[in-house]
């Protein structure tokens, strides 16, 4: 069985950071979230994938093209050259897929659940589709599935107001679906498989679901990408065997007086300065350099980033190439783009993003 992996969004939730890095490669523990997509459905036991490929689709082609484990596992590139919106990207794989069932996967799902059971599931109701559902806490900001005992969907709710509840069940972003669901899918236009296609088959009584209770969380804004980086860090979903909770490569300099917190995850050519700590579910990339006394705690620091001298971040994500100043304090899931300069003695609060290549002079911002 074949694969369709839907990443061609711009990726809006996630800017700054997907202005340079497609969300597809945004990494969880210094690992490219694509390495996270492919394990998931090589475990379930599918042997390719069609990538749907839109926005910024050269990083991503490199990164499987460079990579030499996939034992057999074949992939193809599908590339729009317009938004043609998910059951339109589904439609532009179609060629490079074959006969039988394929499963599509939204490309943005951290989740641990079994696709085996899913694939099963699928094959014994005989529905033209199968929809994997997953329980939320908040479910107003996603769209609801009603089910019937049989596991029948009944009815689509999207992002209802909370006296519209009446099911905390959330659309997991993993179908089953037959070759005649792709036939419905009008070619050469944009089309959403949630809102054109699951509603007509709901109303064929043609749309099945799979109830997952197991890990699952859609990465695509600044607060679930952090989560899902510290549940990564501490082995909740993704642990391959190995699995080390202090992941410091050996190449990283290290200087006297540091603490190093479990879990971190600190790659390649990274230097840590005299006094610093680094740790508590913080992630650090390749040459990154952390000054003097400064404090990294719970954050994402992606390649190249530079955190000087007394300086603190917690709870945020850094994109490559960025430099935080002397004593500059960058906490509550602040976002900086990639090259951007927060001078020193600046405080950055309550979830500010800085697009990439601002330069934020010292003592300038204050939350």
């Amino acid at each position: 069985m074949q694969a369709v992996i839907l990443v061609g969004g711009l990726g809006t939730r996630l800017r700054p950071i997907t202005y340079d890095i497609p969300k597809a490669l945004v990494p969880l523990r210094n690992k490219p979230f694509m390495g996270y997509t492919l394990d998931f459905l090589r475990g379930g036991g599918i042997e390719g994938a069609v990538l749907s490929l839109g926005y910024l689709p050269d990083p991503i082609q490199r990164y499987i093209d460079e990579r030499d484990d996939l034992d057999g596992f074949s992939v193809e590139y599908a590339v729009e050259e317009r938004p043609l919106g998910t059951a339109g990207g589904i439609k532009n794989a179609a060629r490079f897929l074959q006969d039988g069932p394929v499963v599509v996967l939204n490309g943005d799902v951290l989740t641990g659940m079994d696709l085996r059971k899913a694939i099963e599931l699928h094959r014994s109701t005989g529905a033209l589709a199968t929809i994997t559902l997953t329980s939320v806490e908040d479910p107003t900001a996603y769209g609801l599935v009603e089910v019937d005992h049989d596991m029948m969907v009944r009815r689509f709710i999207e992002k209802p107001s909370p006296d519209e509840v009446t099911t905390n069940l959330v659309n997991a972003g993993v179908y089953v679906l037959e070759p005649e669901v792709l036939e419905m899918i009008p070619p050469g236009r944009e089309v959403s498989i949630e809102r054109e296609i699951f509603p007509r088959l709901q109303e064929r009584r043609q749309l099945y679901a799979h109830v997952s209770s197991s890990y699952w969380k859609d990465i695509g804004t600044p607060r679930s990408y952090l989560a899902a980086s510290h549940d990564v860090l501490s082995g909740a979903v993704g642990a391959g065997e190995g699995f080390d909770y202090m992941d410091v490569h050996r190449s990283t300099l290290i200087e006297k007086n540091v603490r190093i917190l479990p879990p971190v995850s600190v790659a390649e050519g990274c230097e840590i300065s005299a006094g610093a700590t680094v740790g508590g579910r913080s992630s650090l990339g390749r040459g990154c350099r952390v000054g003097e006394g400064a404090v990294v705690e719970g954050s994402i620091l992606l390649d190249g980033a530079v955190v000087e001298a007394g300086a603190v971040v917690r709870g945020s994500i850094v994109g490559p190439g960025a430099r935080i100043g002397e004593g500059a304090i960058v906490r509550g899931l602040s976002v900086l783009g990639a090259r951007c300069v927060v001078g020193e003695g600046n405080v950055l609060d309550q979830g500010i993003r800085i697009n990439p290549g601002v330069v934020l002079q010292p003592r300038s911002v204050s939350f």
